[in-house]
């Protein structure tokens, strides 16, 4: 059922705790995983697989760094996506499609009622607008 799946990070402990369940659910359903995160700069996407030792340091991210390290020895095939500038829901959707992933899990941030009313939360748009299944982890 799900082959593959996104799982976007930022360093955050909502996107350790995403990342976390999305292993745990790749390894019940024999899934691979793209772990992805977006800086604030304008390049193309960046990736490589997780099998290669040097690989993260070749992206230079290191949250990509930190999640290539928490992954070692699940037993999980990963790949890491970097990706630079943009608004990062659609970044998030884009990269959905482009692996072919069959789900999308990532963190909350936990926004408050108020602040919530004010600004939409990158996990909400990603709900709204993705074609696939996501799973916002708090």
């Amino acid at each position: 059922m799900l082959e593959r799946i996104l799982v976007a990070i930022d360093g955050t402990d909502y996107s350790w705790r995403a990342l976390e369940f999305a292993a745990h659910l790749a390894e019940k359903c024999g899934s691979s995983l793209a772990i992805m995160t977006v800086e604030k700069e304008d390049t193309d996407i960046a990736i490589f697989s997780g099998k290669d030792e040097d690989a993260p340091d070749q992206v230079g991210d290191e949250v990509l760094n930190a999640a290539c390290t928490l992954m070692e020895g699940k037993g999980v095939e990963c790949s890491y996506l970097l990706e630079r500038g943009g608004k990062v829901a659609d970044k998030i959707i884009a990269v959905e499609k482009m692996e072919r992933c069959d789900a999308i899990v990532l963190g909350s941030r936990g926004l408050g009622v108020l602040e919530g009313l004010i600004k939409r939360s990158i996990s909400q748009e990603v709900v709204e607008n993705a074609d696939v299944p996501v799973i916002v982890v708090k």
